[in-house]
């Protein structure tokens, strides 16, 4: 492998078990919504496009509904995360790239101290782009001042990977589903602790 100095997690669907925010997260709790329903609202928000206010008046939904609350409790770490940062700290720079909205960025700041681990943290609805838009990609080459080349990122969806890849970045498939995406990464991996045996 490259001369890697920082590793960037992608959140839902690597730090966070789930990757699906709207069809995992939000449906459940607005079952009279559909995906086709709220998608557009969510992809507003989380490039940055409208305030989390306007994303849940979209929906149809008030800011301080219990719904808002049950949604942000729902996330869960993945169980390996603790074990894998504490491995890999102190070898490499840790970081986070994900699309997410800066408000929610901001609660599962408070909520999991990722400040603690993990800097930069990339949050697309801080920065108005999102993956795969080549723009945040290079937000992250420039918070963090290094080189594609000495960054490993690992995402769960290949269509993310491969823009990575562009920018010379070592790509880290977390497979938890099939992907039909023709990119094929560096690495493959199924638990989050396999990276280990790539980094360590």
């Amino acid at each position: 492998m490259k001369s890697i100095q920082l590793i960037a997690f992608d959140l839902f669907g690597v730090v966070i078990s789930d990757g699906h925010l709207v069809t995992n997260g939000l449906l459940p709790l607005l079952p009279h919504l559909t995906k086709a329903a709220v998608k557009p609202h969510y992809d507003a928000y989380t490039s940055g496009k409208i305030t989390e206010a306007a994303f849940w008046e979209g929906i149809g939904v008030a800011m301080d509904s219990p719904i808002r609350q049950h949604f942000l409790d729902s996330f869960v770490l993945d169980a390996e995360l603790t074990q894998v940062v504490t491995a890999l700290q102190g070898r490499y720079r840790l970081g986070i790239l994900s699309n997410l909205g800066a408000e929610w960025g901001e609660v599962l700041d408070a909520r999991f101290d990722f400040r603690a681990n993990f800097e930069p943290r990339i949050i697309s609805g801080e920065v108005q782009c999102q993956k795969p838009e080549p723009a945040i990609y290079q937000v992250l080459l420039c918070a963090s001042g290094i080189a594609g080349e000495n960054i490993a990122f690992i995402d769960d969806r290949r269509e993310n990977l491969a823009v990575a890849h562009e920018f010379g970045m070592t790509t880290i498939h977390y497979q938890r589903e099939p992907d039909q995406h023709p990119f094929e990464p560096d690495y493959t991996i199924q638990r989050l602790s396999e990276v280990l045996a790539l980094l360590c």
